[in-house]
């Protein structure tokens, strides 16, 4: 499947990775704008023949001409299945598809700057990374995106987060984990007011993994007195956006961090870049994510933790310490395990900060989070 196709009315436009099984090479796509969207019979008739239609416009007659559609959606059953087999056999885990109906054929666009053709434009900024992409991925062409896709995403803007700990709010877009757990950053916020004392003046810091931004966030909120560089980075793009979102409207201090390009742990580290402090909540439950939201706390046999512990010698400074997240949501087994890969990697266990969460489990009523402060043992 190509990543560019053509579009009457607009040019040459690129469709994310995650949606080009609904805009395949074989299917054909037709712009409908402003003018037509009361045609509501000729666009559901593209659609029954199996088009895509992407519509611009008045954002409430958009909803109208997803709404007839919905209404309509038992004509439209044998182009959704045959959408969802190819979804389905694209894709390894059958569960991380999106619902599907008929919102999933009706999509819009926007322009190379990301700016969404609906009237009026919701305050989408990073659109291109918030669905997946590099921010240069549409290389300066318009781009498609599905209409249930920009309603999530409105959604996320209104569904927002109290932290406490930062006297402020945070969101969290599709694929990202929402701060909800104060006692993990209550963990984070012990560890770093006990780190501070072992720190420099203007202490280079680095979060892996930084999803909402929550972390780095409070990380700015303690470590500011420093004057504390902090970057990060997180392997979704998603996530990258949202933690840049996240940032610029609630920090006062967005001249101290640097968000890194979208990679897996250290890649978008620049080389012989080292740290004072790396900070890093890892994914605690041992078994394989079956879809990206669940990238950020599934980790099969434990090979993102033993893979950061593999690498992150060669970015941490001689005195330099680490924070690290977990959780025994896996049990004692899986919590042993963690402890023999922190051993072998040559690290000790300075501290731990330790709450204990009540669980919805029938089996186990309690579980804790423990936020480790690790150093460098030293040679004999």
């Amino acid at each position: 499947m190509h990543a560019f196709h053509p579009l009457s009315d607009v040019g040459e436009v690129f469709i994310p990775a995650q949606f080009r099984e609904l805009a395949s090479d074989d299917i054909p796509l037709r712009h409908f704008t402003d003018g037509n969207l009361g045609q509501l019979d000729r666009i559901f008739k593209h659609l029954r023949r199996g088009g895509v239609a992407v519509l611009s416009g008045q954002w409430d007659r958009i909803v109208e001409v997803l709404d007839y559609a919905e209404r309509k959606k038992k004509e439209l059953a044998p182009r959704i299945e045959r959408t969802k087999r190819r979804r389905d056999f694209n894709r390894r885990d059958k569960r991380a598809n999106p619902k599907e109906s008929a919102s999933a054929i009706l999509m819009c666009y926007a322009d190379g700057a990301g700016k969404l053709q609906i009237d009026p434009p919701p305050n989408l900024p990073y659109l291109l990374e918030l669905v997946g992409e590099n921010p240069d991925a549409n290389e300066g062409c318009p781009f498609l995106l599905p209409i249930a896709t920009v309603q999530k995403l409105k959604t996320a803007l209104t569904q927002v987060y109290p932290i406490p700990a930062l006297c402020t709010s945070l969101v969290a877009f599709e694929n990202v984990l929402p701060p909800r757990s104060q006692e993990t950053i209550a963990c984070f916020q012990d560890g770093l007011r006990a780190i501070k004392r072992h720190l420099p003046q203007r202490a280079e810091v680095l979060e892996v993994g930084c999803g909402s931004g929550c972390l780095t966030l409070l990380a700015v909120q303690e470590l500011g007195d420093l004057e504390a560089k902090i970057r990060a980075s997180d392997l979704l793009p998603e996530a990258v956006a949202t933690t840049r979102y996240n940032v610029t409207r609630s920090s006062n201090h967005t001249g101290l961090i640097q968000l890194l390009p979208a990679a897996d742990l250290f890649e978008a580290v620049p080389d012989g870049h080292r740290f004072d402090l790396i900070i890093f909540n890892a994914p605690w439950v041992v078994s394989r994510a079956r879809n990206r939201a669940e990238l950020a706390i599934h980790d099969e046999g434990q090979g993102i933790v033993g893979r950061f512990f593999d690498e992150v010698p060669d970015y941490l400074k001689p005195s330099g310490r680490i924070l690290l997240g977990y959780a025994d949501a896996s049990g004692t087994n899986a919590l042993q395990n963690l402890e023999s890969i922190i051993s072998d990697a040559g690290f000790g266990v300075e501290s731990r900060h330790t709450k204990r969460v009540a669980t919805h489990r029938s089996k186990r009523k309690w579980e804790h989070i423990m936020v480790y402060e690790l150093r460098k043992c030293s040679t004999p």
